[in-house]
């Protein structure tokens, strides 16, 4: 059993709670016990291009935090998972920095630590769960069910800090994937940006970018999408509709799934228990091949 800090962020508590409902009944039954981390803010991941220093002080707080907690932090989100792994090495590379973080947090009464792991659910199921545990406990395998993975960017990059994931050549999620039975395959630009920053500047563009990464996606014959990143699922899940009638092309319609729903798939959890009545793609044909009713 694997003990870890459940570090939700802002936008799977607040938009995605089909995340947060999946891991939450997922992850305790793959052995890896949540503990809850009320006091952890935002990691300063939306700030960063407007005010750095609160980005940095926001992040450092979590992890020093969590560093008196003496438990790991598992980051679902792919911004808040870069945030915190990037502001821990600045912290360690810079001294002077760490001087000035570490000044503004004893006023809040906190002494600055940078010595804790942080964890993404990628690594964290592949690295630390294993792949091998979660295909015993398959019981419904996604046989004849191709899925595209899709990491998120910055599940990737930036490359100059670890990744969960190998920038170039990424594979622990297709290993997650196959585990469950599902075949996968390339496709190009895998580790493209699914369009969410651009969103606020350019909804027309953005949506243009969903619409051509599903395109390009089903051109590549899958089944299915999945990601583990919020942004990401909103960008492909959420905005299929308005990027079928942005591009005029009525095929632009694909199932996706969080990763961890589609592990708690086959491992016998039903769709409530997987909050896969909140996804707005159509599931209901991937359900059907595993013999799930939505409602079930």
């Amino acid at each position: 059993m694997v003990k870890v800090l459940l570090y939700l962020g802002c936008t799977i508590p607040t938009k995605q709670y089909a995340y947060e409902i999946s891991a939450r009944n997922v992850l305790p039954r793959l052995g890896v016990e949540l503990v809850e981390f009320p006091e952890a803010g935002c990691c300063g991941f939306p700030l960063k291009g407007i005010n750095k220093n609160a980005w940095i002080y926001m992040s450092a707080r979590i992890l020093s935090l969590a560093s008196m907690r003496n438990l790991p932090i598992l980051a679902l989100c792919n911004g808040c998972d870069t945030s915190l792994r990037k502001i821990k090495t600045l912290l360690n590379e810079d001294e002077s920095l760490r001087k000035y973080m570490a000044k503004l947090l004893a006023n809040e009464g906190i002494e600055l630590h940078t010595d804790v792991e942080v964890y993404h659910v990628v690594d964290l199921l592949h690295d630390v769960v294993g792949v091998n545990k979660i295909k015993e406990l398959v019981k419904k395998p996604l046989t004849g069910i191709k899925i595209a993975s899709y990491p998120g960017c910055h599940l990737l990059r930036p490359s100059d800090i670890p990744r969960p994931e190998d920038s170039v050549d990424p594979r622990k999620f297709d290993n997650l994937l196959s585990a469950l039975g599902a075949s996968v395959g390339y496709y190009p630009d895998k580790g493209g940006c699914c369009g969410a920053t651009m969103l606020p500047y350019s909804a027309k563009y953005a949506l243009r970018v969903v619409a051509g990464k599903i395109k390009n996606i089903k051109e590549f014959n899958f089944d299915a999408v999945s990601t583990s990143c919020p942004y990401c699922m909103e960008m492909l899940d959420a905005k299929q509709d308005a990027a079928r009638s942005e591009v005029g092309d009525e095929s632009i319609s694909i199932p996706v799934f969080y990763l961890t729903q589609l592990i708690g798939l086959a491992i016998g959890l039903s769709p409530k228990e997987l909050g896969l009545s909140l996804n707005l793609s159509p599931v209901e044909g991937v359900l059907e091949k595993l013999g799930v009713s939505l409602s079930g």
